[in-house]
């Protein structure tokens, strides 16, 4: 049996120096450049977005919280208050300048938490508002 031999082909001399080669040195520093910024933004916005949704957790929790009670059984709006208050403070550093607003009627109590979400990127302000209610527990005549 007759082995070919394997074909050798010579390397053009010098084209990794001269020619098209030469024209891409120091594209590297200059795409990574273009690139760079839009993915630093990319990455802000998905950490401001995550940041948002927990402000509105927890303000949803708050707000749950507080109605739960100052619905109960001869329980006041004052209640309902310091329990979402208590929460706030427990939750950390997720929602900023929180207000807390507790209406209670004869039949249904209300809280509604409002505050604003931690921001990393400058000029931006998200307000977050969330409420929850039910009605209170009272005795009826059957």
């Amino acid at each position: 049996m007759i082995q070919a031999e394997p074909t050798v082909r010579p390397r053009p001399a010098g084209r990794w120096r001269t020619g098209r080669y030469l024209s891409d040195r120091g594209s590297s520093p200059v795409e990574f450049a273009v690139i760079a910024l839009p993915m630093i933004l990319l990455t802000f916005a998905v950490v401001q977005t995550g940041l948002v949704f927990f402000a509105q957790s927890i303000a949803l929790g708050a707000a749950t919280q507080g109605v739960n009670a100052a619905r109960g059984y001869q329980a006041t709006a004052a209640t309902g208050e310091a329990r979402a208050t208590s929460f706030l403070s427990a939750a950390g550093a997720g929602l900023e300048n929180e207000q807390v607003v507790v209406t209670r009627t004869a039949t249904e109590a209300r809280v509604t938490v409002t505050g604003r979400a931690i921001t990393v990127l400058p000029g931006f302000s998200w307000t977050i508002t969330k409420s929850a209610h039910g009605p209170v527990e009272r005795p009826t005549t059957p």
